[in-house]
């Protein structure tokens, strides 16, 4: 897997997640779904964003309801296809079409300055064939939400959520285990296995969460950072077995669908600044928490 809103072509680094894990690509055009994202403003029940993710021989689809909401949404994307799929939301300030929001990721991708009104605006990590994952979110009234699946082959499915109405004040779940983003690094307590993951980005820079078991219970982040500077052995981390949120904005948070195992991982984050750079694991944003 590539890693979001980095260009495998960058480091080495980042092209070693290509082929330790699963990936971003970029193309062709999914399906609209004319049906409206579901949601209840009266009793503050979330709406209801269902994205499916399909293929067309080797050309991935994306089927996505054409408006929803505003305020707090359950998306969930269902993977039918054979390969991973993800949905990564582009929040999209103005009018922009197709061709102006791929030049807005391509930019992010190799590490160059995000254009003014392209966001990252959260949506699932990677979902593997036959499984579904569902994550918590809020989505902001004025906007629209462009979906792109990071891991398609080739060009990315990319598919516009139009989010109608003004909000409400429904708040986030509350979940016991919380990792914090900061510009740059993470905070985070003791975790427990097999529950979901608050994800907050408390920094002003962009950021996700790579979260990886430890291979070897005498590996450290270090030894993380010299794989990386080195490009040389196997990598001290299991990325197969790691769990990817999706990318969000400074001051955004959600509550991840994906749960750990026990055990001992190190916490990574390979976006860039909004201004352009290095991916923040060359700026430090490497961390280590225990999951019990």
């Amino acid at each position: 897997m590539r890693v979001t809103f980095a260009s495998p072509g960058r480091r080495r680094g980042v092209a070693l997640l290509g082929s330790l894990v699963l990936g971003m690509g970029l193309v062709a055009s999914g399906c609209g779904d004319d049906d409206e994202g579901g949601g209840d403003s009266e009793s503050g029940a979330p709406a209801q964003v269902e994205i499916v993710a399909t293929e067309s021989g080797k050309t991935a689809q994306l089927e996505v309801p054409a408006s929803v909401e505003a305020g707090m949404a359950e998306i969930t994307l269902t993977n039918e296809g054979e390969g991973p799929h993800s949905a990564q939301l582009l929040r999209v300030e103005g009018e922009h079409d197709e061709a102006e929001v791929l030049e807005g990721l391509d930019a992010a991708q190799r590490g160059e300055a995000f254009p003014d009104w392209f966001f990252a605006g959260g949506g699932t990590g990677t979902v593997n064939p036959g499984e579904s994952v569902t994550v918590t979110q809020e989505l902001e009234a004025g906007s629209t939400y462009w979906v792109v699946d990071d891991e398609a082959q080739g060009e990315p499915p990319l598919e516009p959520i139009e989010i109608t109405g003004e909000g409400d004040d429904t708040a986030l779940p509350e979940t016991d285990n919380v990792v914090t983003a900061v510009d740059f690094g993470f905070e985070a307590e003791t975790l427990a296995a097999g529950e979901a993951v608050t994800f907050k980005n408390e920094g002003v820079e962009p950021h996700h969460m790579i979260a990886v078991p430890f291979l070897d219970e005498e590996a450290t982040t270090a030894d993380i950072e010299t794989f990386f500077e080195e490009e040389e052995g196997p990598p001290p981390v299991d990325f197969d077995s790691g769990v990817f949120t999706s990318v969000l904005e400074g001051g955004t948070e959600q509550v991840s669908g994906a749960s750990l195992d026990a055990g001992r991982y190190a916490l990574l984050c390979f976006i860039s600044n909004r201004d352009g750079g290095p991916p923040h694991i060359e700026l430090g944003m490497i961390d280590e928490v225990e999951v019990e």
